[in-house]
């Protein structure tokens, strides 16, 4: 379907374009005509009708690109077919009709000042209005050009609208899924660590006391609703040790946790709360499995433009076949929408024994969001784990 937008009225450049370009034609043709003459009579008739002639098409001009912008001579596809036909039909009749009435006006003007007599008939029957007509012709033309720059640049905005907007709005419903995301990881994490604060209440009385006191500073980190999707990684190990106290209290001297990650890494910027859920089912599927004393190692390195970070328990390693659990589901669901395909999350059996986790990021410093559009470089086979 063809552009129905308002006609755009020549602005002040394009109105002192077409004022120069005609003031140059008609000096240049009145220069002519003048120069042209051999005899030393000056046929001041004829100049003034030829000025009259090119302030007609100046004022034609305007119209005409009004013209060519409501009647369009050309559709994208053939179900107005009737509607172009129409439109050729109206413009061949009005570029007939102006192009005689200025050469009658041009002739007007002559016998109205005794160059020659008035000859109607003469002038439409011998067609003396053909340069009128190719005058015509060139403007419906430029007209039509016009019509069709300003219909592209309308476009061309539109589309840089709408794809801000469709930006705008692929952003919001990727924070709205985030911040869903992490509604659920907090119940969750609180339930469990309820869970641990249980099993010591008739064992460990002042123990209780000191992981209460702990959970409580937890807590109002995990409940900030303000946080950010994106927290330097110094910060997320600063909530893990936090967390490994509360489960070194749980185990009671049975639980041995390591943290090994370079000083030049802790500006680097991680998910809120991604460790947690992968340390977690490191100790409930892996260190507390052992019958002497459970080990977690969390380690850090730059790979590249990567950020690797390891979680190791000496547990009894993968199971063939188990599907991952809410925690784990949750990493992934998050990874996936702050990074797309630009990040892997992967499980891998320990020669020595045990199992690892390792997590692989953009290595970025920036708190903004980073949005990933290429595969990530770390391709590593995935495997469940509950």
């Amino acid at each position: 379907m063809r552009d129905r937008s308002v006609f755009t009225s020549p602005n002040r450049v394009e109105w002192g374009l077409m004022a120069a370009f005609w003031t140059t034609v008609a000096l240049l043709s009145v220069g002519q005509t003048l120069l042209g003459d051999a005899s030393s009579e000056v046929h001041w008739g004829r100049t003034v009708a030829e000025l009259v002639e090119y302030a007609l098409w100046g004022l034609f001009t305007p119209i005409i690109f009004w013209l060519a912008k409501t009647l369009p001579v050309v559709e994208p596809t053939d179900t107005e077919r009737t509607t172009v036909t129409r439109n050729v039909g109206v413009h061949a009749a009005v570029t007939l009709a102006a192009s005689i009435a200025v050469d009658l006006t041009e002739d007007a003007v002559e016998a109205g000042l005794g160059e020659r007599p008035l000859a109607f008939v003469q002038s439409v029957s011998q067609f003396w209005f053909t340069d009128e007509l190719l005058f015509y012709l060139v403007i419906l033309m430029a007209g039509f050009a016009r019509s069709y720059y300003f219909q592209q640049k309308a476009r061309q905005e539109e589309a840089a609208r709408l794809e801000e907007r469709a930006e705008a709005l692929e952003a919001q419903l990727t924070e709205a899924r985030l911040e869903a995301l992490r509604m659920q990881l907090n119940p969750h994490f609180l339930f469990n660590t309820l869970h641990a604060v249980s099993t010591l209440v008739d064992r460990d009385p002042a123990g209780v006391r000191r992981m209460i006191a702990r959970l409580s500073e937890l807590l109002r980190h995990v409940l900030n609703e303000e946080a950010p999707q994106e927290v330097p990684l110094s910060q997320e190990l600063e909530f893990l040790d936090d967390y490994f106290e509360i489960q070194s209290i749980r185990f009671q001297g049975r639980l041995d946790t390591a943290v090994d990650v370079p000083s030049d890494l802790y500006d680097a910027q991680v998910p809120n709360l991604i460790l947690q859920p992968i340390v977690e089912n490191a100790i409930k599927h892996g260190a507390s499995q052992v019958r002497g004393v459970g080990r977690i190692e969390v380690r850090g390195r730059h790979e590249d433009d990567r950020l690797v970070l390891t979680v190791t328990d000496n547990g009894p390693g993968l199971p063939e076949s188990q599907e991952d659990g809410f925690g784990l589901r949750n990493v992934r669901a998050r990874l996936e929408e702050l990074y797309g395909d630009d990040q892997a999350l992967h499980m891998e059996t320990v020669p020595d024994g045990g199992t690892r986790a390792v997590l692989a990021l953009p290595h970025h410093t920036s708190a903004s969001l980073y949005t990933a559009s290429g595969t990530s470089s770390l391709t590593a086979p995935e495997m469940d784990l509950d």
